[in-house]
C-alpha cells in the first residue's frame, strides 16, 4: 500500500473539518481565523509537512534589521516554527516579506488531527509574537 503525501493528508484533513482549500501548484491554500495558510507540497519529499503563514510583514530598507532580529527571536523561542525574511521578484513587483513556516517531517502513522490544528495554532503564535516585537516602543 503506498504512503499518502502530507498533502494528501491535510487535503482529507481540511475536507473532514469543514475548510474548503484550493490546490495550486505549490500544495494547498486555505483560510482559518481570516488568516491565509499555505501548505507547500514538496515532490522530492512527500512526507514533509511544511505550513506556512506567508507575507505577514513587509520587510523594508528602514525595519530591515528590526525584523531579522524579531524574526531570530521567533527562531529561538519556538518549537518547530521559522520566521524567514522571503525576497520575492516578478514581473509586477520586487520585496521582501516576513514568512512563518511549521515544519515536521512525518511519520508512517501521522495524527494528522493533532498536527495541523496545532501547526496552526504555532504559527498564529509566533506572528503574534513577531508583530508584538515590531510594535514595541523603544
Amino acid at each position: 500500500m503506498k504512503k499518502m503525501t502530507a498533502k494528501a493528508l491535510v487535503l482529507d484533513y481540511l475536507k473532514k473539518n469543514g475548510l474548503e482549500p484550493q490546490e495550486n501548484e505549490i500544495g494547498l491554500n486555505f483560510s482559518v481565523e481570516g488568516w491565509n495558510f499555505l501548505l507547500m507540497h514538496d515532490q522530492d519529499d512527500p512526507a514533509f509537512f511544511r505550513l506556512t503563514l506567508p507575507g505577514i510583514f513587509d520587510v523594508t530598507d528602514e525595519n530591515f534589521a528590526e525584523a531579522i532580529m524579531a524574526a531570530n527571536n521567533i527562531n529561538w523561542n519556538f518549537k518547530v516554527v521559522k520566521a524567514v525574511v522571503y525576497e520575492y521578484e516578478d514581473e509586477h513587483e520586487s520585496g521582501a516579506s516576513v514568512w512563518m513556516c511549521f515544519e515536521q517531517v512525518l511519520d508512517a502513522t501521522p495524527e494528522v488531527d493533532d498536527i495541523v490544528p496545532r501547526a496552526v495554532h504555532s504559527l498564529l503564535s509566533a506572528c503574534d509574537a513577531f508583530m508584538n516585537a515590531m510594535t514595541e516602543e523603544d
